[in-house]
């Protein structure tokens, strides 16, 4: 997509919604019909998705061809990983359970190069993907455009992230960041409740942090219920939120398997015996 602007902070910058869901299953056709379906984003799960790094690649592939963009959630914190994700062709980086404001500082240094402005550690090489091979004659134009458009969006998904968040927040470089419900509701003894009061009331204030300092902030959907779910999406669009994610195809596709089938399972009194 270079040398054109980041859609998702377009959108952003014009006080628009953002739409993405999460890519788990190595099919580039989950790709394609999340983009024909009217998403504005996947996130590329190397973390939980079934893929290796070279099918995340055709993903990437797959996404820049039907016109959605591209975010990789990698699989651990290193500027290795992040490095790797971006020179691919990711647009976009999903880095897991920041614990602290220094863990959030590196994360944004590994997404950007040295420049005068920017204090970043990522590895330069002109030949890779991202760039198109056009790095070694445009590098200098590669690199203000790579800074000014990659977006990094941090995961929180523990207590000790969670009392670190004001922190974490003024660090500069964040264009999202995520609450992890369901590894937050685990750690907290909750079996996985994340839409439940205790988790509720933990979202409610990483929200308040979130607007106090003025980063957008990931919500998902307690429902995949057409009308329920439209309420819910209007109050949060009320409230301020922008960047909303649909669970992940993986989560979709079982729904839709089970709404297929659901009616034709019969009741049958033999079916006792």
């Amino acid at each position: 997509m270079y040398p054109n602007r980041n859609p998702l902070k377009v959108k952003l910058d014009n006080d628009r919604c953002i739409h993405g869901l999460y890519i788990q299953m190595a099919g580039p056709e989950n790709v394609e019909i999340a983009a024909a379906a009217g998403f504005d984003y996947v996130i590329l799960d190397e973390e939980h998705g079934g893929f290796s790094y070279s099918e995340t690649a055709q993903l990437i592939r797959a996404a820049e061809a039907s016109g959605i963009v591209p975010v990789v959630r990698v699989s651990e914190q290193s500027a290795s990983a992040i490095r790797k994700a971006l020179e691919a062709g990711a647009m976009g980086i999903y880095v897991p359970n920041v614990k602290n404001a220094q863990q959030a500082a590196q994360a944004i240094a590994a997404a950007k190069f040295s420049a005068v402005d920017t204090a970043g550690i990522r590895g330069a090489c002109p030949t890779v993907r991202s760039a198109r091979s056009r790095g070694a004659v445009e590098w200098a134009s590669y690199v203000e455009w790579s800074n000014s458009n990659i977006m990094v969006s941090l995961l929180i998904e523990s207590q000790e992230g969670v009392d670190n968040l004001a922190e974490i927040l003024a660090v500069p470089g964040i264009d999202t960041i995520v609450l992890g419900r369901f590894d937050l509701a685990h750690e907290m003894g909750l079996n996985g409740d994340r839409y439940g009061k205790v988790m509720s009331v933990v979202f409610e204030k990483f929200v308040s942090y979130c607007e106090a300092a003025n980063v957008p902030y990931l919500t998902r959907l307690s429902t995949l219920d057409p009308h329920d779910a439209r309420c819910e999406y209007d109050d949060w669009v009320k409230r301020g939120a922008r960047v909303f994610n649909f669970a992940s195809d993986r989560e979709l596709i079982a729904k839709s398997f089970t709404q297929a089938i659901q009616p034709f399972i019969c009741k049958h009194p033999l079916d006792a015996h």
